[in-house]
């Protein structure tokens, strides 16, 4: 299991609470520029690669221009950004795909229409270095001769305004640029490449009417539900390319299977994973500026998603389209009319055909076991914010509808015994609940308007309602489930849980340790992080000389959280044991250094021993948030 390592440009991931609170007030205003400009900027799938290929030569010409970019439908709103398009043909987002073979020569011609310098980064070969960039100056053009180099998924940006990495850019400039494929000499298995896009712009209290912080995220230059949808069969190998050229990290993750990395990369170089040490998850946290080849196959029907797990980036207000709608909105009630689960942002739909004679329903088998589970809250529970919760109703008596456990319950089930989940909604608004990192049927999924199939599609669970949830565990490991209906209301304050799957016959090990690190509510006067529902978390007692597996869980909706096992500010070693609830193999489940970096819906698995009478301190890090915080839990051995 490996995990990137924080470096010292990386800057925080945007907190989606200070954008979200306005529009809870009713007062976000959207962008729209005081005159449309004539050019339209057409969103680019990457299915074709740009330029004109003779022979072993590449011939390319790129020219920047301005223009209304409709990041929704061609009919929504829009916003007038730089934008790069080949000459004489339309402007796009993302900017066009160059795709070539090893070997090949590209020449490429840079147009700069605009008044301001184009600085360009990664036209160049590959590997290359940090400083290997273009300048083309205002109304001025540039020719450049290179070869393409390595084989790998790279990628090309500019900037106008000075910018030094991707992860200054923010605004009019913020989607100029496109993918750059080596394909190696034999040629590349079938794919697809997929480039996310972040546009943000501050926001002005004093301009009338006031504007707010806006955010649009975007996948190949659409947002959910205008992205791409993937019509699938079972067994296919699907082979997927991606790109993040923005400021923001995201942790990707896929609904109902495991995918393989096969390499990681950036704007420099791609490294290719030698088969045995592929990771196997089902969220990988993309860095800014990092690339990511993966792939995996469907082997249930239905419908899934493909997205990021931080909740803002998949929230209603993550599009220009939706963000105009909900405005004048409370946003805890825009999902229970909203057939689509009123996301937007980075998310992909796929749709897996079922075999004819194949039913989508997962029908509760003879024997399972039964979970009453139930969704409730309680006001001003994290300062002046409600906090939400699940409770496991035993007996024949519910208990009160304010009482919540945040986290809720662990839940133990057992690999290969059927479990049937009943989900009430005490809630006030609708819900639905993911099994996160199960492999399960498409039904149960526990998204509201698209899990399920045809007819079978699961409608959001309506206040009073409830939802029966069957599934049997495939595999056992580290898992969670949360709300997956407005997750930056839900998720955030409180709607999340371990859960954890033992072999047959089995019950979780006395011996394990689960620390889950989550948001401290939705904001107001709390903020912050806590480790196991608590801010101030009591110490993780140890049995000396004996192995214990530390059961790591990443729920946190705004932060990328650092784990650091350490004594006096030095790194122990720890053994790794499972990635994401996958048992991970032999060559892969070594002793390293006590460090990970994971985003949230990510879950790890270590071995840690310590001696008699000696201690330790679990460093639960988000230095990289809005605002961050660190939590210090000691450790000690007994």
């Amino acid at each position: 299991m490996t995990s990137p390592t924080p470096g010292p440009t990386m800057r925080p991931t945007r907190t989606y609470v200070r954008l979200l609170l306005p529009v809870l007030l009713g007062a976000w205003t959207t962008h729209q520029p005081a005159a449309a400009p004539a050019e339209r900027i057409a969103a680019n799938d990457n299915r074709q690669s740009a330029g004109t290929v003779r022979g072993d030569t590449l011939t390319l010409d790129l020219e920047l221009r301005r223009g209304a970019w409709y990041p929704d439908t061609d009919d929504g709103p829009s916003m007038e950004i730089e934008a790069f398009g080949e000459r004489g043909r339309p402007l796009t987002v993302p900017s066009p795909l160059i795709r070539v073979r090893e070997g090949t020569i590209l020449r490429v011609t840079l147009r700069n229409t605009l008044d301001s310098t184009l600085v360009v980064h990664g036209l160049h070969t590959r590997p290359g270095g940090g400083n290997d960039t273009v300048q083309v100056a205002p109304r001025a053009v540039r020719e450049l001769r290179f070869a393409a180099g390595a084989p790998g998924t790279f990628y090309y940006w500019g900037t106008t305004a000075g910018h030094t990495t991707v992860e200054d850019r923010k605004d009019d400039d913020s989607q100029l640029g496109g993918g750059f494929i080596v394909d190696p000499r034999g040629g590349s298995a079938a794919d697809r490449v997929f480039l996310i896009g972040s546009w943000f712009r501050p926001g002005d209290s004093s301009a009338t009417p006031a504007r707010f912080d806006q955010n649009i995220m975007v996948i190949n230059g659409r947002a959910w539900p205008n992205t791409e949808r993937f019509d699938l069969t079972l067994g296919d190998s699907v082979t997927w390319r991606w790109i993040n050229p923005t400021l923001d990290s995201h942790p990707m993750h896929l609904h109902g299977f495991y995918y393989s990395v096969e390499s990681r990369g950036d704007l420099q170089q791609d490294t290719a994973y030698a088969p045995a040490m592929r990771p196997l998850v089902v969220t990988d946290l993309m860095l800014p500026g990092g690339t990511m080849q993966m792939r995996w196959a469907p082997t249930r029907p239905g419908n899934w998603v493909f997205h990021c797990h931080f909740a803002f980036h998949v929230s209603p207000y993550a599009s220009l389209a939706s963000a105009a709608a909900a405005g004048a909105e409370r946003a805890d009630t825009v999902h229970a009319r909203d057939h689509v689960h009123a996301m937007s942002g980075l998310v992909l739909g796929i749709r897996v055909a079922p075999r004819p004679t194949a039913s989508m329903a997962a029908a509760a088998p003879a024997g399972a076991r039964r979970i009453r589970l139930l969704v409730q809250n309680r006001a001003r529970h994290f300062g002046d914010s409600t906090g939400y919760g699940f409770v496991v109703q035993s007996g024949a008596a519910e208990p009160r509808r304010d009482s919540i456990e945040i986290p809720g319950p662990t839940l133990v089930l057992e690999r290969g015994r059927p479990v049937q989940i009943t989900v009430v909604n005490h809630l006030a608004e609708a819900t639905g609940v993911h099994w996160h990192g199960i492999e399960l049927e498409s039904d149960a999924d526990g998204v509201p308007g698209w899990s399920g199939m045809g007819a079978r599609v699961m409608a959001p669970i309506a206040p009073g309602d409830s939802f029966v949830a069957s599934f049997t565990p495939p595999r056992a490991g580290t898992f969670m489930y949360h709300a997956h209906a407005n997750e930056t209301v839900q998720t955030a304050g409180g709607l999340y849980a371990p859960l954890i799957v033992v072999e047959p016959g089995q019950r979780m090990d006395p011996l394990d340790r689960i620390v889950l690190v989550s948001l401290n509510g939705l904001g107001g006067s709390t903020g912050g992080g806590l480790v196991n529902g608590t801010a101030a978390p009591a110490p993780i007692e140890l049995n000396a000389g004996r192995r214990h597996r530390l059961r790591l869980i990443n729920i946190d909706a705004d932060h990328r959280i650092l784990f650091t096992l350490a004594r006096d500010t030095v790194p122990l070693r720890w053994r790794a044991l499972a990635k994401d609830g996958a048992e991970l193999p032999r060559a892969q489940a070594t002793i390293r250094t006590a460090r990970l970096l994971t985003g949230p819906g990510e879950t790890a698995d270590f071995e840690v021993q310590l001696a008699r009478g000696d201690s330790a301190t679990l460093v639960v890090a988000a230095p990289y948030g809005d605002p961050p915080y660190t939590i210090r839990v000691p450790v000690r051995a007994h």
